[in-house]
């Protein structure tokens, strides 16, 4: 009889092993609530970091692009893919977000909090790089001052130099040519001083080049004023045509220094390589060690807060 009793129970032993397995993995579902399991959730945030650091990569290449660009549609290009990267890169945070405060683990929740302030400040100063570096106003006064304030310094050498030849008689010379040579070297020496106004970006230096470039502009207009004021020369075509294009000249290097002021070209690109470089370089390392956190090497543990009694 006893061993009646002992066959039946082999003969229901695998029964109540496999309900003994069912239970198991119905109260294992029953934990990792949604269906994921820990290992399937390990997996989806260690891919949704890695797609990060990837994105922020490709962001932060894609804004220097865009300060170093040299025309306008290049850098407003280059901005428009950085902020791509960005808003795909939020994407991907706000989907690690929702998983890490789900699964409410202490120590990935602080690092995502502190990865959010990291990114929340990098967004900031981005879009201030962005718009300063798609402004492009250095490059812009540059572009004025080698083309349009040249080709009036062209001109206004051009008619001077007629008027010096019509007034040099061998080796002598008279008020005219005087005049004329004062009114050009102050002319070019204002026109020298655009290139270190356009490269510098401390204020206080720009005021002095500034201040230079109005003593260099009052002695070429007096020296032109003194030439009008000569026997035979108030009407004098060549005189009236320099005067002209000094005028524009000087029209062309206020909108120069006007653009160089503002100094966005030289501004974004010292964000860029400074702060910015830091900040982003902040971000790369907090993803990096919540990468490591959320699947630690050989660790095939189930997390800690799932597993009641271990710390």
């Amino acid at each position: 009889m006893e061993q009646k009793t002992k066959r039946r129970l082999y003969d229901f032993l695998p029964w109540v092993l496999t309900f003994a397995v069912m239970a198991a993995f119905t109260l294992f579902v029953s934990v990792y609530r949604e269906g994921a399991n820990p290992f399937e959730t390990q997996r989806m945030k260690a891919n949704l970091l890695s797609t990060m650091k990837i994105e922020l990569h490709e962001a932060v290449e894609s804004e220097k692009n865009a300060v170093l660009a040299i025309n306008d549609q290049a850098s407003e290009d280059f901005a428009a893919q950085a902020r791509q990267a960005a808003d795909r890169l939020e994407n991907s945070r706000k989907q690690i977000e929702s998983i890490i405060h789900r699964d409410k683990l202490p120590r990935e929740t602080g690092m995502m909090n502190e990865f959010n302030a990291c990114w929340s400040h990098y967004k900031k100063l981005d879009e201030t790089i962005l718009d300063l570096a798609t402004q492009h106003t250095n490059f812009k006064a540059q572009k004025i001052s080698a083309t349009q304030c040249a080709e009036e310094m062209a001109r206004f050498e051009e008619r001077l130099n007629r008027l010096i030849h019509r007034n040099t008689r061998g080796s002598q010379c008279n008020d005219a040519v005087m005049h004329s040579y004062e009114a050009l070297t102050a002319s070019l020496n204002a026109f020298a001083l655009h290139k270190a106004h356009i490269e510098e970006a401390d204020d206080h230096v720009m005021d002095q080049i500034e201040q230079r470039i109005q003593s260099y502009d009052e002695s070429a207009k007096k020296a032109l004023g003194s030439l009008d004021r000569l026997e035979g020369l108030g009407d004098d075509e060549d005189l009236k045509a320099a005067e002209a294009a000094y005028g524009r000249f000087m029209d062309s290097t206020r909108e120069v220094l006007r653009l160089s002021r503002l100094n966005t070209n030289i501004k974004s690109a010292e964000l860029s390589l400074g702060k910015k470089r830091l900040i982003a370089s902040q971000c790369q390392e907090i993803l990096a060690a919540l990468k490591e956190t959320v699947q630690p090497q050989g660790d095939y543990s189930l997390p800690r807060s799932k597993i009641k009694g271990i710390e």
